[in-house]
């Protein structure tokens, strides 16, 4: 698969989603701008790189001899199938056993019986956005403290912040802080002067960027994570399977219980790696022994949801009430794209447009969720919505190749704690898709 067929591929699988359902909210993951407007030239690495870059050139070499057939595939979508409803059933599972742990803490001492739930979107840099908010959010007393969550979901940017806030200490959110305020622009570079050659998997090499990621998904990170999966909490992770053309919801959770006992932390790794591997920019991913992209191709803010597991609930416990169900969403941009001039370009023309479409899929997304949450306000249910996305009126994207500008990202940080200490921003109610009301 080379780079254009991985962008192809993608643009396929986000305008697939759009028709069968409206429920995509995608994050921005791809934009013509980005792939065809940079300027050839090569990146010399660093002598103290070197060796990390050959060893990611080498595995970008195989990725670039893969050799998989049709019939082969379709044996894999069986087997993917079947992988795919052990692992929603498992999550299922867990989340019923967490409801009985807080049904039995109710009855026993009456603490409330709420469950907090918090999807953090993508975003790409901006997730500095979304780590300054978490952090201000600690100092918040009252009905809007900062709960210990029974999910946290994440996708691309936010799927690098999401076990941070999944082990909610002030430890935890000092360190996602430290990493988005200090960016280095060697995160990701150009494979030489060649790097837009269609037979390549990619036009950026992303070793330095995994090498961040071993580097803050510690052994301690990791074990804090499978703490709290041993207490029935869920972290979620999307990305979407290039293959299959399909988001697939990972419980890092899980992963981690695994990591803990086998002692190796490399699908961990892989699967965050994968939520935030923009297609054609950043080469696809291997987990499970099919290709990785970034999540926000097939939903930018991903929550595992089974049409049963109220019923199945009510029929394991028909005494007990429901509980109350809080969801809060934090987005790592604007909900509608900041205004830009279109130039004569067919360039300019085809990145507005993936712009636009993207960030409308992901108000019509979160449309979705809404009307989720009203139908079961209607049925009875206690539910609560809330989300805070970038403002309007916010620092604007730099004019640079930089991908992670240091400048940028250290006011949209600043930003989000400032806003996360202030209870006022949260919103209840969806902006309007065809309207700036």
């Amino acid at each position: 698969m080379t780079a254009y067929s991985s962008f192809i591929r993608i643009l396929e699988v986000m305008i697939m989603r759009f028709k069968k359902d409206g429920r995509s909210c995608l994050l921005l993951c791809l934009s013509f701008g980005l792939v065809l407007a940079v300027s050839p030239g090569s990146v010399e690495a660093k002598n103290k790189k070197e060796k990390k870059a050959a060893k990611q050139h080498s595995t970008v070499q195989e990725l670039e001899k893969r050799d998989l057939s049709s019939a082969q595939l379709e044996t894999i979508r069986a087997d993917y199938t079947k992988v795919v409803a052990e692992e929603r059933n498992g999550m299922m599972n867990t989340a019923l056993r967490r409801l009985e742990r807080e049904y039995k803490a109710y009855k026993a001492t009456g603490t409330p019986f709420v469950r907090d739930i918090l999807i953090i979107s993508g975003g790409g840099s901006k997730g500095a956005f979304g780590s300054g908010f978490l952090q201000g959010w600690e100092s918040v007393k009252g009905p809007t403290a900062l709960p210990v969550f029974d999910v946290v979901s994440g996708v691309s940017t936010g799927a690098l912040i999401a076990p941070f806030a999944f082990v909610g200490t002030e430890e935890a959110y000092t360190s996602i802080v430290d990493f988005y305020a200090n960016p280095d622009k060697n995160w990701v570079h150009k494979r030489g002067m060649l790097y837009i050659k269609p037979s390549h998997v990619s036009l950026y090499n992303d070793d330095m960027l995994q090498e961040m990621i071993r580097t803050r998904i510690d052994e301690a990170l990791v074990e804090a994570v499978a703490e709290g999966a041993a207490e029935d909490r869920l972290l979620q992770i999307g990305a979407t399977n290039l293959d299959l053309g399909i988001g697939r919801i990972f419980d890092l959770g899980h992963a981690a219980t695994e990591a803990v006992s086998s002692g190796s932390r490399d699908r961990i790794h892989s699967i965050l790696l994968a939520s935030s591997a923009i297609p054609a920019v950043f080469p696809p991913v291997v987990v499970d022994d099919l290709w990785y992209g970034d999540g926000g191709a097939t939903a930018n803010l991903t929550l595992f949801t089974s049409p049963g597991f109220n019923a199945t609930w009510r029929a394991l416990h028909p005494e007990a009430p429901m509980p109350k169900y809080r969801i809060w969403i934090v987005i790592n941009q604007q909900v509608r794209p900041e205004p830009a001039v279109t130039m004569p370009s067919w360039v300019s023309v085809a990145g507005r447009g993936l712009d636009t479409m993207t960030q409308s899929l992901q108000l019509f997304g979160m449309h979705l969720l809404h009307k989720i949450v009203e139908d079961y306000q209607a049925a009875g249910m206690d539910i609560e919505f809330r989300w805070v996305a970038i403002p309007e009126d916010a620092p604007k994207s730099p004019d640079s190749k930089n991908m992670f500008d240091k400048d940028y990202m250290l006011a949209l940080e600043k930003l989000g704690r400032k806003m996360g200490a202030d209870p006022s921003v949260w919103k209840t109610e969806v902006p309007l898709v065809y309207s700036f009301d």
